[in-house]
């Protein structure tokens, strides 16, 4: 398993991020989310890591608050896609969520569009845009790549 964690500490500062006055502790609540998805004591450390006060920007996508991944993933509209394994950890410049594949810790993104609209969306693959990359490769990529996608549509292209 393969997070990447120097790639995205690279990543914070190309972005210039004030690492020590934003970070925060990650909460109980938190560690309880992330420790039912059964995921590894590696990621947590990664979550703990790079936990802020706020969401990072980079360049037109963001990495949320890691305290406000529950949250976000237990959101009604989101469909608690986490339980199919996909755990949202960011978003793109238009909305579409940025995910980690749980079982192959690849980001990729998801069209929300449908996401939000389909009542009884069963499979997710079909709007899942794997991007067969780790947290910390597309993170870097997406500040020193000028065509990096910024959602779901650009992703697409970008696979091809």
């Amino acid at each position: 398993m393969n997070i990447d964690d120097p790639l995205f500490e690279q990543a914070l500062e190309i972005e210039n991020f004030d690492r020590k006055n934003n970070v925060i502790k990650v909460t109980d609540k938190t560690i309880e989310f992330l420790e039912k998805l059964n995921l590894s004591p590696q990621l947590i450390d990664f979550f703990k890591s790079f936990s802020f006060k706020e969401e990072i920007k980079f360049g037109n996508i963001y990495f949320n608050c890691v305290n406000e991944i529950g949250a976000e993933n237990l959101d009604e509209e989101n469909k608690e896609i986490y339980k199919k394994d996909l755990l949202i950890i960011g978003s793109g410049a238009n909305g579409d969520p940025i995910v980690l594949n749980m079982k192959t810790m690849n980001v990729g993104y998801i069209l929300h569009d449908i996401l939000w609209e389909e009542e009884n969306l069963e499979d997710l693959n079909k709007i899942y845009i794997d991007l067969k990359m780790s947290i910390g490769k597309f993170y870097y990529k997406s500040i020193t790549e000028n065509d990096f996608p910024i959602d779901a549509y650009e992703a697409e292209d970008y696979i091809k």
